[in-house]
């Protein structure tokens, strides 16, 4: 009886063992499986192995070996994100417009080294600041926002023209949205389209020039004939004797009138007929030089003081008649504008291949509300009687023809400073 107790107690452990092994062998294969899905491979049939092989297996060598290639393959995975990163990151640093990124409050998540150096206002910390803040330079946002406007519709929006910084730009925007498609910020673009504006407005200044060169053309050659008849008769008229003192005045009047007219007439003609420079290596002091000489007179009489410094300047390609020219007349309107005892200076400097002549004075200055207008052919701040409006359009064209420009510079009641700029061949 005690040896069949005992023979029953040895087989009810060995039922005990073989079913805790059985459970041991389910968990090693369904942890197996486990891991092999995480790795993308079919898991184990029921038939693949054997309780004896599983049982051979290293459970923490499989563990081991499987999470070491997860990891490498987690590893390959951050390499592969962190380049494509990088990548995002030189196209949106090095991209040729300004980009930012704003959230729902407007406040800056990210932006660009353009929009930087387009739009920051000496600022250095950005990042969650506004960005009326940082780009406009105010307190709150302003009535015209393209950021809230797409916030609020979750449209794009483009504003044509907006003026920043003394340059004209385009600002769109476009919603930034999540996996949900929830509306999380505002995609910010600003491309500067100064040069394009810039270019257009030369191009339609060109096309004006053309059109009122060839009306000027057409009415200046009508006109001519009739006001040189006008000048003779009146001179007949002066020779009569015993003309009253009252008569001759107004005769003279007609005269100086119609001489009037004829110098109209010569700067339609010259405006109209504006020939092709001939170039020939000059020096500029010397064109200077000539315009002064024959202002001499007039600022002798108008007791005007010349600064000049031009001296030692590179010689140029250049119609030394046409420049001379273009000095006469804006010294000329330096004269008029300054009156009695002013000062005008002329200077002469190298500037990035530009060779720069300087014309300043000392008058009143152009009012702001004129200064885009002054090289338009018969726009004029001079009383009337006192100027065609032509001299500066004339002198304008003179230039471009040089490959150069004029630009002006004018602030009130400070003077005025015409600058012509002539580029230097090698």
């Amino acid at each position: 009886m005690r040896s069949r107790s005992k023979k029953t107690e040895r087989d009810n452990e060995k039922k005990s063992l073989e079913k805790r092994n059985r459970l041991l062998l389910n968990y090693i294969k369904e942890k197996v499986n486990q891991l092999l899905r995480v790795m993308g491979t079919k898991p184990l049939r029921e038939d693949e192995l054997s309780d004896d092989d599983l049982i051979n297996f290293d459970p923490i060598g499989i563990i081991a070996e499987s999470f070491e290639q997860v990891l490498e393959n987690l590893r390959e995975s951050n390499r592969k994100l962190q380049t494509a990163r990088d990548h995002l990151q030189a196209i949106f640093d090095t991209a040729g417009v300004g980009i930012s990124i704003v959230d729902r409050d407007l406040r800056i998540i990210t932006c660009n080294e353009k929009q930087k150096e387009l739009l920051v206002r000496d600022v250095t910390d950005i990042d969650g600041r506004h960005c009326y803040e940082v780009y406009c330079g105010i307190d709150s946002p302003p009535l015209i926002c393209p950021a809230i406007e797409t916030l609020e519709t979750g449209r794009s929006v483009l504003l044509k023209e907006v003026t920043k910084k003394g340059r004209t730009f385009q600002i769109a925007t476009s919603p930034l949205k999540n996996n949900q498609g929830e509306i999380t910020g505002v995609i910010e673009v600003s491309m500067d389209i100064t040069e394009k504006k810039l270019a257009e407005e030369a191009r339609r200044q060109s096309e004006k020039l053309i059109a009122v060169g060839q009306l000027a053309a057409g009415i200046a050659h009508e006109l001519n004939n009739p006001l040189g008849n006008i000048i003779g008769y009146a001179k007949l008229i002066l020779k009569e004797n015993n003309l009253p003192p009252s008569v001759k005045e107004r005769v003279n009047v007609i005269i100086e009138q119609a001489k009037r007219g004829n110098e109209i007439i010569k700067g339609l003609l010259e405006f109209s007929h504006q020939k092709f420079p001939q170039l020939r290596m000059s020096s500029i002091d010397s064109c200077i030089e000539s315009a002064l000489h024959s202002l001499e007179d007039m600022i002798e009489k108008n007791k005007i003081k010349i600064i000049k410094n031009t001296d030692n300047l590179p010689h140029l390609m250049l119609d030394p008649q046409q420049i001379s020219q273009v000095v006469h007349n804006i010294v000329l309107n330096a004269i008029q504008a300054t009156g009695k005892n002013g000062i005008i200076k002329i200077t002469g400097y190298v500037k990035d291949r530009f060779l720069e002549v300087a014309i300043e004075d000392n008058g009143p200055g152009i009012p702001e509300e004129f200064r885009h207008r002054i090289f338009e052919p018969f726009f004029t701040t001079k009383p009337v009687g006192k100027g065609t409006g032509l001299g500066l359009s004339i002198c304008l064209e003179i230039m471009k023809k040089h490959g150069g420009d004029i630009k002006l510079q004018s602030k009130k009641e400070s003077g005025a400073t015409f600058i012509l700029s002539f580029p230097l061949r090698n």
